[in-house]
């Protein structure tokens, strides 16, 4: 029964509950008498899959200082387990965490307050600890070759019977593809082959688990198969992303989706300037080639597309590493074009020096860097990623 406040006109019997040790016992509060001690509002909070927080509010009316503990059981079971008792006065909020608890199981609890030899109890309240969800990890990529791969990962299916394991895998401007996967029990490994991959490709994987109508995705790794003979490997990455608008002729915005260095971070939108000391003509100024720059870029990059980012080492000048005075990311920029890896940083600067010569498109040349503009054509006819 509920312990509520006192009817000055009532007659109130209020009847001890179960207690380790001790019998019933009864308190009787005649009309027109003193109010008595009670517990309400009591439940149970802050539930995790192995414990739970307790919280009862009391108030120890004509009694000066009362003792308060909680009793629980998991499923029904003979057994009752208590805290330890703990003296209070006046009126407030008790609350007591308990652990070691049973994950996807059901609790059943009540409050005890003793006086003297005299005890009362709540009622019987219940409530259910969370299941512990499965768990990915270590997802790795083994014998990769120009088009196949093998997948594993370690698995742990927590307090579910079983779970769905599939990969989901990506490569840079590719449609999403998802294997067959398979149905797995307990921990251990699991392991997928994968073919028709496309020869050096950046593949973006992640891994998919299914249980009890519930969808978990695991990180974003990303590995890259090897090229065939003859054909041009993948360039040096360190961030992947998608683009998001061109700014200008030297400037993209980029949503990074991987990274591999400290200081830039997935999910943020990211200005990207170009690296290699590489300045377009401006659009704001109508400076000539401005425009026509900033086309060839969207045409190279346009909205939605993925690049690889080769963050600017070398640079000391900016408010961080890989950043200019403005904050901006310094990068040189890939994207696939006809099956093959173009130096976006590189194209511009061969477009730009034929296009419009009289442009001065090394202004930042004298800025530290890690990108010599001299190893690209037309200094360097050498070199693979360009258009």
């Amino acid at each position: 029964m509920n312990i509520g406040p006192l009817n000055a006109k009532i007659l109130v019997l209020v009847i001890a509950g179960i207690c380790a040790g001790a019998g019933a016992a009864i308190i009787l509060f005649g009309s027109g008498g003193p109010s008595p001690p009670m517990i309400e509002n009591f439940g149970a909070y802050n539930i995790t899959p192995t414990s739970a927080t307790l919280r009862a509010d009391y108030d120890t009316g004509f009694l000066s200082y009362v003792k308060i503990r909680f009793g629980y059981r998991e499923n029904f079971s003979e057994t009752w387990q208590y805290t330890n008792w703990h003296g209070v006065s006046g009126s407030g909020r008790l609350g007591k965490t308990i652990g070691s608890l049973s994950p996807n199981a059901h609790y059943e609890f009540m409050v005890f307050l003793q006086h003297d030899s005299s005890i009362i109890s709540s009622p019987v309240k219940e409530f259910e600890t969370q299941a512990i969800p499965p768990a990915i990890e270590n997802l790795e990529f083994t014998d990769i070759a120009e088009t196949p791969a093998v997948l594993t990962v370690d698995y742990d299916c927590g307090s579910y019977p079983e779970i769905d394991i599939q990969f989901s895998y990506e490569g840079i401007g590719e449609e999403n593809n998802v294997t067959d996967g398979g149905t797995v029990s307990g921990s251990g490994v699991f392991s997928e082959n994968i073919s028709d991959l496309t020869p050096a490709m950046v593949y973006q994987i992640q891994t998919v688990i299914q249980y009890d109508n519930t969808l978990q995705l695991g990180n974003v790794e990303v590995f890259q198969t090897l090229p065939l003979l003859g054909q041009i490997g993948v360039p040096n990455y360190e961030a992947i992303g998608t683009v998001t608008a061109a700014a200008d002729g030297d400037t993209i915005f980029v949503w990074l989706t991987w990274v591999r260095k400290g200081g830039v971070y997935v999910g943020t939108n990211e200005t990207v300037r170009f690296a290699g000391g590489i300045d377009a003509p401006e659009t704001t100024n109508g400076d000539v080639g401005g425009d026509e720059a900033e086309m060839f870029v969207r045409d190279l990059c346009p909205m939605g597309s993925e690049v690889l980012l080769d963050l600017d080492d070398g640079s000391t000048h900016g408010t961080g590493p890989y950043r200019d005075i403005y904050g901006r990311l310094l990068a040189v920029i890939y994207t696939r074009r006809d099956n093959t890896w173009v130096n976006v940083n590189a194209s511009l600067l061969r477009w730009g020096l034929e296009e419009y010569p009289l442009h001065n498109w090394l202004a930042y040349i004298g800025y530290d860097s890690e990108f010599s503009p001299y190893e690209w054509p037309p200094y360097d006819n050498d070199y693979p990623y360009v258009l």
